[in-house]
């Protein structure tokens, strides 16, 4: 079976997105898993190329489908034009969030063809993509935007653990009302469906509680007692191995000494704290999942302070590629 299409966004053209594209696209790993096509400036890719001195050569295609099978060639698709002579990296502009959006509406286009089965995006600036004047919170919603339909989710993983939280970005104020029995369940439920995709084992998950102690038998909180028990109850129910609640703060400890490989929590920071920290030594991936193809990504910014400097270490889009293409190909 031939490998699947992967598109891969550049990203901000004045981040680190194109020199870690074009380097993880020489990669045998990548060319081994996927035929990759970025979507991008052409202009844009052929400077990356020649910061860190990479012997691939741009080639502009017209669609996705039939590229990216030449390990010798950056195949790319043009998408979010930006002339190169004003391109100031690092500094925040419109221009920048503008050609990240429409870099993933193309890639999104060539997904709802056919000539993609999956997309990887490089970072994009949130505060550039809304001086553009898109309103989605986030990339993520912005591709179900895009996609208009499904349901999308996030589901990350690093040193082996994988990770989905109940609740995403929102305002603090609002993540007690936003954790429901159902909410709960769906993202133990959909987290052990990954993982199953990826061939993890053993399929084990832990699911965080939400209050100090979890809750010390509701002197803290009663969210524990009412809302994340009965969901972990359900799920076992469904032949689903799960445990909890369990004390934040006990939660990477457990994980990392082998007691789950698969973590739900209540909310972002209770995730990516731990998350961040282990991908300091070792290359993660964050998935957006629940769309009509996967898409991944890296759990980093745009790195505005080393962008264009040909230092960026681009160890996660590779991990971010090959994953796109294994759950395309289990797909």
């Amino acid at each position: 079976m031939s490998p699947p299409t992967v598109a891969v966004t550049m990203g901000d053209p004045a981040g680190v997105g194109p020199e870690i594209v074009v380097r993880a696209l020489g990669e045998k790993e990548v060319r081994a898993a996927c035929h990759p096509v970025v979507v991008g400036d052409p202009r844009i890719m052929v400077r990356a190329l020649e910061l860190v001195k990479s012997p691939l050569r741009v080639r502009t295609v017209q669609a996705a489908r039939g590229a990216g099978a030449d390990p010798g060639t950056l195949d790319v698709l043009p998408a979010g034009e930006v002339d190169p002579a004003t391109l100031a990296p690092g500094k925040l502009d419109a221009r920048w969030g503008k050609s990240c959006a429409q870099c993933v509406e193309r890639a999104v286009l060539a997904a709802q063809a056919g000539e993609a089965g999956g997309i990887v995006s490089a970072p994009l600036n949130k505060e550039t993509f809304h001086m553009a004047g898109y309103t989605a919170m986030d990339d993520m919603t912005f591709f179900q935007e895009c996609f208009a339909a499904g349901e999308a989710y996030q589901v990350g993983e690093v040193a082996g653990l994988w990770t989905t939280p109940v609740t995403f970005h929102v305002p603090f104020r609002q993540i007690p009302d936003l954790i429901t029995v159902e909410a709960v369940l769906g993202k133990i439920r959909t987290l052990r469906q990954v993982m199953a995709a990826a061939k993890v084992s053993p399929l084990k998950i832990g699911v965080a509680a939400l209050n100090v102690h979890a809750g010390e038998g509701g002197m803290f909180g009663r969210e524990e007692i009412d809302v994340i028990r009965p969901a972990i109850e359900t799920a076992r129910a469904e032949g689903v191995d799960v445990v909890g609640p369990i004390p934040a703060d006990s939660f990477f400890p457990m994980a990392l000494r082998g007691d789950f490989r698969g973590l739900v929590f209540m909310y972002h920071d209770q995730a990516n704290i731990g998350r961040k920290i282990l991908g300091r030594e070792q290359p993660g991936v964050s998935l957006f999942l629940g769309m009509p193809v996967p898409v991944a990504t890296v759990p980093h910014g745009t790195a505005y302070d080393i962008a264009w400097k040909g230092v960026a270490k681009h160890a996660m889009i590779v991990r971010a590629i090959t994953m796109a293409a294994a759950l395309a190909t289990s797909r």
